[in-house]
Order: C-alpha cells, then sequence, then structure tokens
C-alpha cells in the first residue's frame, strides 16, 4: 500500500513524499521476502532520487534493482530499468551505452509484449542517437516512441518524448525541430501542477527572440516546481529564468536566482546552464567572469552543439577555442548545426581567416534565421558584422548591427541590442537612438523623497575646450549627443539616473530607490563604459565617483530627480583631477568596489588632493581604465 501510494505522489509530481513512502515500503516488501516486487519498486525511488539531484543514489537503486530482476528473466521491470539506465548514461553523455541500454530495453520488452515499455525505450535511443550524430534516426525513433505512447494513453511517456524532442532541437539550434515538437507541448495531458510544460514555452520563446514572453513563462514554471519540491525542475527553471533576466538586462536579478556551478549534478547539466551563465556575466558588464563561466563547460557537455556557439562567444583566447572546439568533436549529422558554424565562425574571426570566418558566421546566421530563431541570429549576428566590416563591407556591417538593435530591443533582448551597441562603437559605426525595450524601458524612476546612501559619478571630456575650436558645431553637436546617449545608456543598463547633462559634463546617480547593495560597483563600471566608448570615439574623458548620504527626490511638482548632499560636490571636484581614461575614487568606494577591481586587475594608485571646499586633504585612489575593462564584449 505504501508503495501504491507513492506512485501516486510521484504521478502529482511530488518526489519528496513519493521517496518517503517508497524507501518504507520497499523495507517492509524486502522484510517478507518479496525482494522481485520490491526491486521493481526500485526504479521508481532512483527516480525520485534523480528529481530531487541525488544521482548518485538513483544510480545505486538502478544497479541493486537490476541484481534481483536480471536473474529473474525478461520482465516487463526489468525493460523499464534498463530504460532508466539508458536515461542515467544520456544524463552523462555516455550516448554509446544509451544507445545499448536502450536497444536491450526495446529487445525485452518486444519479447514479453510490454507495449508501454516499448515505445519508451524508443525514446531514450533516438536521444543517444542524437548525439551521436544520427539526428534523422534520432528524432525517428522519438517521433515512434511519441506516436505509440500517444496512441497507448501513456501520459508520462508522451510528456518525455515531447520534452527531449524539444531539449534536442534547441541545443541543436534545429528551429524547425523545434516547431514540429513545441506543438505538441499540450498533448500529453499532463496535469496542471506539471512544471514542464511552461518551461519547454519559456525556452522555446526565448530562443525565437520573446523574451518578456519566456520572463512570465519561466516564472510560472518555477512556481509549479517549488510547488511539487521537483528539485531537478526548480534547478532547471531557475537556470532558464536567469537566462531570459539576463537578455532582459536585469543581471542582478538572474545573478540571484541562477543556481551556483557547484549545483552540477549530471554532464549534460552544463548543456542546460552554460549559455545561462554566460550571458549573466555579460550582461553585468564582465565578459572576463563569461569567460571563466566558458571554461567550466566540459567538452562532452557540447556534443549536441549548445552550449558550443556561448562558449565561442566569450572565448578571450583564440588557442583556448582552438583546443576546446577539437575536443568537443560534433559528431555526423550534429555537426552542421548552426551552433557548429557560429563557433567555427568567431575562432575563424579570432585568428583572422576572415573569408573562413565570413562563410561559417553565414551560415548560422541562415539556419538560426531559417527556424525562427531569433535569440540566436541576433548574438551571432554581431560577429557576422565585424567580420563584414573587416571584409570592407562596412555599411553592411552598420546595417546589420542597426536591424539587430532596432528588432532585439522592442523584444525585450536588451543585451543582445546592448552587445550589438558595443560593437558598433567598437568598429566606429554610428546607429540611431534605440526604440524602447519591452520590461525594462528607460525612464526616470518615480522615488519618495528621502535620504539614500548613494553612489555620485561625474565625467567629462579632457581638452573640451580645444576640440571645441578645432571642430565645426555640427560635428561637435554630433559628437556630444553621441556621448549623452552612450552614458545614458550605461548608467541606466546599471540601474542609475542620469541627473543632468552640461554640455560635454555628465552627472549620475546610483541607488536612487535606496535598494542596491552594489551602487558604488555599478557607478565604477558604469565610468569605465562611458570612459572606453568615448576614448574608441575619440573623446578623452575622465571621471570621479563618490559614495555618501544625499537627499533623494522630486522636489517640485513634475520635476526631475534631485540629489543634494555633499557627495555630489565631492564627486565633481575629484573629478577634475582624473587625466583621460582615469576613474578617481573616494576611500569608501574603494573599500566598496575593490574586489571587483582584484578580480579584474586593474591597478589602483592611492593618491591626496586639496579640493576646494574641503579643509583639510582628500585622499582618493586613481584608476586608469583601459578600453574593454568592464564593457561587455
Amino acid at each position: 500500500m505504501l508503495c501504491r501510494a507513492a506512485d501516486g505522489y510521484w504521478n502529482n509530481t511530488e518526489p519528496a513524499n513519493a521517496k518517503r513512502l517508497l524507501e518504507s515500503g520497499i523495507t517492509e516488501l524486502e522484510a517478507a521476502g518479496l525482494d522481485l516486487e520490491a526491486a521493481g519498486h526500485r526504479l521508481l525511488l532512483g527516480r525520485c532520487f534523480w528529481e530531487l539531484l541525488r544521482s548518485d543514489l538513483a544510480t545505486e537503486q538502478f544497479e541493486r534493482a537490476r541484481m534481483v530482476l536480471e536473474p529473474a528473466g525478461p520482465s516487463e521491470a526489468l525493460a523499464i530499468l534498463y530504460i532508466r539506465m539508458a536515461g542515467m548514461a544520456q544524463f552523462d553523455e555516455e550516448l554509446e551505452r544509451g544507445v545499448e541500454y536502450s536497444k536491450r530495453a526495446a529487445e525485452i520488452a518486444e519479447r514479453v509484449g510490454a507495449d508501454l515499455a516499448r515505445a519508451w525505450s524508443w525514446n531514450f535511443m533516438g536521444g543517444c542517437e542524437i548525439g551521436l550524430g544520427q539526428v534523422e534516426i534520432g528524432f525517428t525513433h522519438m517521433d515512434e516512441s511519441y506516436q505509440a505512447a500517444l496512441a497507448g494513453g501513456h501520459r508520462f511517456q508522451v510528456g518525455n518524448a515531447v520534452y527531449n524532442a524539444v531539449h534536442c532541437a534547441l541545443r541543436l539550434g534545429a528551429g524547425d525541430r523545434v516547431a514540429v515538437w513545441s506543438d505538441r507541448i499540450g498533448s500529453s495531458s499532463s496535469i496542471d501542477t506539471d512544471p514542464w510544460p511552461h518551461y519547454l514555452r519559456a525556452l522555446v520563446a526565448l530562443e525565437r527572440g520573446r523574451v518578456v514572453e519566456s520572463l512570465g513563462l519561466a516564472r510560472a514554471a518555477g512556481q509549479r516546481a517549488r510547488d511539487s519540491g521537483h528539485q531537478k525542475m526548480i534547478w532547471r527553471t531557475a537556470v532558464g529564468l536567469a537566462h531570459a533576466l539576463a537578455e532582459n538586462m536585469a543581471p542582478d536579478e538572474a545573478a540571484a536566482v541562477l543556481p551556483p556551478v557547484s549545483s552540477r549534478v549530471d554532464v549534460q547539466d552544463a548543456a542546460y546552464d552554460g549559455a545561462s551563465r554566460i550571458r549573466t556575466h555579460l550582461a553585468a558588464g564582465d565578459p572576463a567572469g563569461a569567460y571563466e563561466i566558458a571554461k567550466t563547460v566540459p567538452p562532452a557537455a557540447c556534443m549536441m552543439a549548445a552550449p558550443v556557439d556561448a562558449i565561442a562567444e566569450v572565448a578571450a583566447d583564440a588557442a583556448w577555442l582552438r583546443s576546446f572546439l577539437d575536443l568537443v568533436s560534433v559528431p555526423g549529422e550534429a555537426a552542421g548545426s548552426p551552433r557548429v558554424a557560429a563557433a567555427k565562425g568567431r575562432l575563424a574571426l579570432l585568428e583572422g581567416r576572415l573569408n573562413e570566418a565570413l562563410n561559417e558566421l553565414k551560415m548560422a546566421d541562415a539556419g538560426f534565421r531559417s527556424g525562427g530563431l531569433l535569440l540566436d541570429v541576433w548574438h551571432v549576428g554581431r560577429a557576422l558584422a565585424e567580420a563584414e566590416f573587416l571584409a570592407g563591407d562596412v555599411e553592411g556591417a552598420r546595417s546589420r548591427l542597426a536591424a539587430i538593435v532596432a528588432d532585439a530591443t522592442p523584444a525585450g533582448a536588451v543585451l543582445a541590442a546592448e552587445l550589438a551597441r558595443d560593437t558598433a562603437v567598437r568598429l566606429g559605426l554610428e546607429m540611431a537612438a534605440a526604440p524602447q525595450a519591452a520590461e525594462h524601458a528607460a525612464a526616470t524612476p518615480r522615488v519618495t523623497t528621502g535620504e539614500r546612501m548613494v553612489s555620485v559619478l561625474f565625467a567629462d571630456v579632457r581638452g573640451y575646450t580645444q576640440m571645441a575650436a578645432q571642430a565645426t558645431p555640427a560635428d561637435l553637436a554630433e559628437r556630444v549627443a553621441s556621448l549623452q546617449r552612450w552614458a545614458t545608456q550605461e548608467v541606466q543598463r546599471r540601474h542609475g539616473i542620469v541627473d543632468k547633462f552640461a554640455g560635454d559634463a555628465i552627472m549620475a546617480t546610483f541607488n536612487v530607490a535606496g535598494q542596491s547593495v552594489d551602487h558604488a560597483t555599478h557607478a565604477l563600471r558604469a565610468a569605465v563604459a562611458i570612459i572606453d566608448k568615448a576614448a574608441l570615439a575619440g573623446m578623452p574623458v575622465g571621471a570621479a565617483v563618490a559614495v555618501g548620504p544625499a537627499v533623494v527626490g522630486s522636489l517640485a511638482e513634475s520635476a526631475n530627480v534631485s540629489v543634494l548632499g555633499e557627495v555630489t560636490n565631492l564627486a565633481s571636484r575629484l573629478q577634475s583631477q582624473a587625466d583621460a581614461g582615469q576613474v578617481m575614487l573616494t576611500e569608501e568606494v574603494y573599500r566598496r568596489v575593490r574586489e571587483w577591481l582584484d578580480a579584474q586587475r586593474i591597478e589602483v594608485e592611492r593618491v591626496e588632493f586639496d579640493l576646494k571646499g574641503f579643509d583639510a586633504p582628500v585622499a582618493a585612489y586613481r584608476v586608469t581604465a583601459g578600453v574593454g575593462a568592464a564593457a561587455p564584449a
């Protein structure tokens, strides 16, 4: 009775409750000498352990069951045991073994007339075959599994086939197959508490560039997973939500929900979370951190292509990327994935093989575009634009980057748009202002007037008077407008507000709502990014950041947010001491950002200044910002 009740709990997506009852029930069955029946229930107990992130204990249960079931001869339970073992092999990318186990399961199921097990075995057979490069036959077996399970009314097996097929198609970047299988998500008659349908729809929406839709679906999936206690789906939905948040340029929220790297259990987990972790670092303006995360992905996790394209996107060293791709060796038909072409194209670009880069990146773009995977189109597009620029097609590069910004921003894919803008600036290409972004639209926040601890950033162009004398008024106005637009983008993407522009001077404030603990780091990163972008456009900028209390709020009806306090005067005075390419930090700012500076290997020099309006010398820290120090690549 305990084991039967456990089956009911598991079918209601409650693995923790099912596990508790199974452990008691199996103990009682074995005490009664019913070892064969107990072994059959160990199959479900193993599945529960896997759903609770204990793959080691799951494997142990399956091995214990095999010791009893194998000597007893062919049975439906033995066939299901081999299906479970095939699944464990697939999760760890041991694909040849997975094919072997699933074929053994199909053979046993055929011998004993177990229709459910036979249909189910084709699912894992197909998944492993796809990973081995046999894409056509693999999806054929998955379709046979789906059709047979649907005809037999096997709800779980229907959903399992759909889930695995959509996941495989997304990893390959096969948008046409994603379309076919995602239309089947509702065919399993899953219960309303199941998290996986919302989760799959969230992944599909994200890859198709519908980021805001993906956010809503991911949150709904996560809530269902938490309600059920299904730890594996809690982990996966958190990873999916973090990815959508990162693409929407909410890096702090993404980092808060993203499980630690140490939470990976199966090799396959790195395929699930690789792109999410990389994009979260990029959204935070930390390309070096994104590269370090890329190095944590084992080559075996890329057997089905993803996340090889995201890894190549942030690889800073061509030699490392080449050695990684040599180890990945995506086999057979899977090697035709646009994700593989994107990775090869980025490597060719890093190594200066321009014609090859253009060919591979164009193939990747065409593959993603034909399958409607617009998020991938936008991300690979900036590499293709750079290759076009280097090949002499300047207008083609500008048009491509402008199209990415125009299409991605209103879809909520703010990261893709920002990275495209950054690429345009690095290449010296001017683009029109971006349209308004979905979800995180740029706007001055309404805040209650009160005292806050804020970070204030001042920056302006060095040698502006001489520059003004040498440039035409129209040219000068265009350059200052570009500087103001870039400053607004960099400040807003790091949750600050621009208080005012005064010609070439910029004042911005961070933590006006009083809810951020990292506002000093945000201000410093914004300062470095503004300096970098301005330098690439031939405008030398110096800056300063100060932290302190200030009265923040709208002091009159319809007025902009005002920031009043000594901290603004201090930041302004320090900024006048910064040379081009330098950021001056107060002692308190330095204390708050020291770890970040150390991680970026940015050198700092302690200095003292006699500043107007301050009785004693003011200690400060001089940071020299190299181009690219804090801006996403």
